[in-house]
């Protein structure tokens, strides 16, 4: 049997940070995040998902020959589920809505959302493993329903939308994965 058992992945443990668009992103797996990306909290179980959706058009000769496939509008979107209903949450559920405390009272005010791109970093954990993706700029575009009940989880499903970069990078990823490992040349 050819490949390595050790090779596959079974994601343990991950974290979701935020932070503004433009913040300095770590380039090591050891690095210590900057100040400025926060947690996001507990994330479901059900781990993150990764989608990629595009138009693809195929070119045919005289004869119906395949010849050319073209794609265009590509996107790439991750799905998280947030489990804490803490002010990073609230933030990318509610952009462009308010929250204040006085005297231990917090007061939010909801409003329509506003557009509000930010940085956003997917560190999973497999045993001694790491892998932080880091999305340089990508937006809440979606948010699933939220139940308020005594009988389930109240969770913010929500689904982030990768931006491309000028050089057209949607995300890096950076792992001490010894399987994702470029092999030297002489």
């Amino acid at each position: 049997m050819a490949g390595d058992t050790d090779n596959p992945r079974l994601w343990e443990g991950a974290d979701l940070y935020v932070a503004p668009v433009g913040s300095t992103a770590p380039t090591t797996i050891a690095a210590a995040l900057d100040e400025a990306w926060l947690p996001a909290g507990l994330l479901s179980e059900d781990g993150a998902s990764e989608t990629r959706d595009q138009d693809s058009t195929d070119h045919y000769a005289w004869g119906g020959k395949l010849v050319r496939t073209t794609r265009s509008k590509h996107k790439r979107t991750i799905k998280v589920t947030c489990l804490e209903d803490n002010l990073v949450v609230f933030g990318l559920v509610n952009p462009g809505s308010t929250a204040t405390t006085t005297g231990g009272v917090t007061t939010r005010v909801v409003k329509i959302p506003k557009t509000d791109p930010r940085g956003f970093l997917l560190e999973l954990r497999d045993g001694e493993i790491t892998k932080r993706r880091i999305l340089p700029k990508g937006e809440v575009s979606e948010v699933g329903e939220v139940t308020l009940s005594d009988s389930a989880l109240q969770a913010f499903e929500l689904t982030i939308t990768i931006y491309p970069a000028a050089d057209d990078t949607l995300y890096i990823d950076i792992t001490d994965d010894p399987q994702a490992a470029v092999p030297t040349t002489p």
